[in-house]
């Protein structure tokens, strides 16, 4: 290995994190979505019907989410009401939300691509019509889980900083 002109070692550090930003949920919504289309299209008629449940894991994820961003934010705000926190547990908190919007945005994408394929055949398959009502209470709740991340993350962040990460440059 050959070591720069300096003599020194190089040093490597961890990408920076960023906030999420619509481009970063375009990638998984696409990619998840036409995978789940490209499936569905080749094994829907070998699948079981969707049972009612699915959907609610995701929604009770985002309602417990949007209650822990209201608690970051007044812990970040320093609110007179707020219990402090520790920062790792708002560290945590920012990650959760980060990774929730992402594998949201993934889901959002699995029921687009679930309506797609079986939207069509809702009124004349009984399980395609079932499959139908799912979908859209999934997407529902998918969309739910990603805004609750996206507030979640976004609650972490210092209000003193502006739109500015901690290196001085605009985020």
């Amino acid at each position: 290995m050959r070591w720069p002109a300096s003599g020194r070692a190089p040093s490597w550090r961890w990408p920076d994190m960023r906030r999420t930003r619509f481009a970063d949920l375009v990638v998984p919504f696409f990619v998840i979505g036409v995978t789940v289309y490209v499936l569905l299209r080749f094994s829907y008629p070998d699948l079981p019907p969707l049972q009612s449940f699915v959907p609610l894991p995701l929604a009770a994820l985002a309602v417990a989410e949007y209650v822990a961003s209201r608690r970051v934010r007044a812990a970040v705000r320093h609110d007179p009401d707020a219990k402090p926190m520790a920062a790792i547990v708002i560290a945590r908190c920012v990650a959760l939300g980060k990774a929730s919007s992402l594998v949201g945005a993934g889901v959002v994408g699995a029921a687009a691509g679930l309506l797609i394929r079986v939207a069509p055949e809702a009124g004349m398959v009984r399980s395609a019509g079932n499959d139908t009502r799912v979908g859209v209470f999934l997407l529902v709740a998918s969309l739910l889980l990603v805004g609750a991340g996206l507030l979640l993350e976004r609650a972490g962040i210092d209000p003193n900083s502006g739109d500015r990460d901690q290196r001085g440059k605009p985020a």
